[in-house]
């Protein structure tokens, strides 16, 4: 090597050094210690991550533990070990999203709201595909749902000729207890089958003959928690600038209950606010 190296021109030495030091590993477009330095830091956030989504799931934050698993689901410097860590939480997120799912059902049952339990019931299934338990549950629903429904006619006949005795003495104060349990009866009926601006009649009705029904009582009382909820989420999406989503709400909330002020004065702002951004718009 040093006799070809004497034979060389100065700048076939300096080529051939060169040469010798890239293909040597003497020199690196990325250092080596740059790219472990980098994979470092991902790993370390990713495992801070993963921390922060069991951490989540304990305190009740399932949103924010999901939006934490789509994150790194879209990062592309997972190692096949990330990944297997990642899909056991996704899994985590999944079924705490289906158990948290099927509670709710189990309130909306207890408080008659059939329709919204089957919804619920069906949002965990999404999540949990494999429970069977979930199928069972909807199949329960679903049969409450129709003996319900199929109760009302039989509530209709019987209050009018419930009424029809009233006109004969009208004042038979065991009468007027019968009337406010057979308006009570179809008003849970009515509830159960999502018919909730009819429901909140009967149940009026049901209290104008025994103002202290707790059966009438309960079934407004659950209609205004769901307006209440309703409007609260109108309210949100109004202070997020979803202006059709709020509008939709404070519409369907006036739907079962036109007299709800609350509902009907968000939904005079949100219009108006509406109104002026279409006019912003068609101006530009």
């Amino acid at each position: 090597m040093s006799d070809l190296l004497r034979k060389s021109s100065p700048s076939g030495v300096l080529f051939f050094l060169i040469l010798l030091f890239l293909t040597g590993g003497g020199c690196s477009l990325i250092p080596p210690s740059a790219v472990s330095s980098e994979d470092m830091r991902n790993r370390h956030h990713f495992d801070r991550a993963m921390i922060r989504i069991d951490q989540d799931l304990d305190q009740g934050h399932l949103n924010d533990a999901r939006h934490l698993v789509e994150i790194w689901s879209h990062f592309s410097g997972l190692d096949a070990s990330m990944k297997d860590r990642l899909a056991a939480k996704k899994e985590k997120v999944n079924r705490a999203f289906a158990l948290y799912d099927t509670g709710q059902a189990t309130q909306l049952e207890k408080l008659g709201r059939y329709n919204e339990a089957l919804q619920k019931i069906r949002e965990a299934r999404t999540e949990e595909p494999g429970w069977s338990s979930l199928v069972n549950e909807e199949n329960l629903i679903r049969i409450r749902i129709t003996a319900q429904t199929s109760m009302a006619p039989d509530w209709k006949s019987m209050i009018r000729r419930l009424m029809v005795l009233k006109t004969r003495d009208p004042s038979d104060p065991d009468l007027e207890k019968t009337l406010a349990w057979a308006w009570a009866s179809l008003s849970e009926t009515q509830f159960a089958g999502g018919k909730y601006r009819q429901a909140l009649l009967s149940a009026r009705e049901a209290l104008t003959f025994d103002a202290q029904n707790a059966r009438a009582a309960t079934v407004r009382h659950s209609i205004s928690r769901m307006l209440e909820e309703w409007t609260d989420e109108g309210e949100k999406k109004f202070r997020r600038n979803d202006l059709r989503g709020s509008i939709a709400l404070f519409r369907k909330t006036l739907a079962i209950d036109p007299s709800w002020s609350r509902a009907r004065k968000d939904l005079s702002m949100a219009s108006e606010a509406a109104g002026v951004e279409i006019h912003r718009t068609d101006n530009k």
